[in-house]
């Protein structure tokens, strides 16, 4: 939080500094330390290398028949101590899988087979790590996952700058845009920023508001979702939507979004309390 407010001062925020910080959020950050898949034990944090899955598991595909890629998994029990915002459940393993070769940006209804999140509730011991299908010729190299907290404030696109509006004057309105895009987007390009709640590290502006126009069937690649007669229906309820993972370009670990871009996978609030990850939604955001 202090080096928050030291850079809020950085850009004469200073007199509304306190007030800016009651809209931070606490965020879960991790850090990946190349590592051995076979130095990693199954069922711990880790990206890339093979999945830890239960005997039946299938592998997932889009429908066109292409595999997903495994990206991450995050083990439930090791999370949970940082989870102040008790967002996730208490254990289990997340695994996050993604179409690495199609790679879609989220913004069309008809994307939602090329990702997907899947829950496994069995202890450690009774899974299998699995071998990606042969078809897939790249390969994410593994890295296993360190967690710390860190606060996040939301950018100008937001939704929850309207409460900034509130309380900020103009001039102080284009100081903390310069803020966010100066400050908070250089320290995300200077390094990777691997990322469990709080407020994303956006790079082409908001998303919570193009998750419920898509999840809803309303195409988000230009302006048709954003001029619908729906929009006035869905938009008080953007603010049910929650970070669950931003996960960032690794060039060093084998992967990239788009041009050094980064993955959001979302969920709702209720959805996540009620283990339904069946209804993540994910978007991709470049440079």
């Amino acid at each position: 939080m202090e080096k928050l407010r030291t850079a809020l001062f950085d850009f004469e925020l200073g007199e509304v500094a306190e007030q800016i910080l009651q809209f931070a959020k606490k965020s879960i950050r991790a850090s990946a330390i190349p590592t051995a898949d076979d130095a990693i034990q199954i069922g711990q944090s880790k990206i890339g290398g093979n999945p830890d899955v239960p005997t039946d598991f299938i592998w997932p595909h889009t429908n066109n028949n292409q595999p997903l890629y495994f990206l991450c998994q995050l083990n439930l029990t090791e999370v949970k101590s940082y989870d102040s915002n008790n967002l996730l459940p208490a254990d289990g393993l997340l695994s996050f899988f993604y179409d690495v070769i199609g790679q879609p940006w989220g913004y069309d209804p008809n994307d939602g087979d090329g990702f997907h999140v899947f829950h496994f509730t069995q202890a450690p011991d009774s899974l299998k790590r699995m071998q990606q299908p042969a078809v897939l010729t790249e390969y994410i190299d593994s890295a296993a996952l360190h967690f710390r907290n860190e606060w996040t404030l939301p950018s100008w696109a937001s939704p929850y700058s309207k409460n900034l509006e509130t309380i900020l004057t103009e001039e102080q309105q284009d100081a903390y845009n310069d803020f966010f895009y100066d400050w908070v987007d250089e320290e995300a390009q200077e390094q990777t920023t691997h990322r469990i709640d709080g407020h994303p590290d956006t790079i082409q502006g908001d998303m919570y508001l193009e998750c419920q126009l898509v999840t809803n069937g309303l195409y988000c690649g230009d302006s048709t979702a954003y001029n619908h007669p729906l929009r006035k229906e869905l938009e008080p309820h953007v603010k049910d939507w929650q970070l669950l993972l931003q996960l960032d370009s690794e060039d060093d670990l084998g992967y990239m979004w788009g041009d050094s871009g980064k993955l959001y996978f979302w969920i709702r609030e209720e959805d996540c309390k009620n283990k339904e990850f069946d209804k993540v939604w994910t978007i991709l955001q470049c440079y």
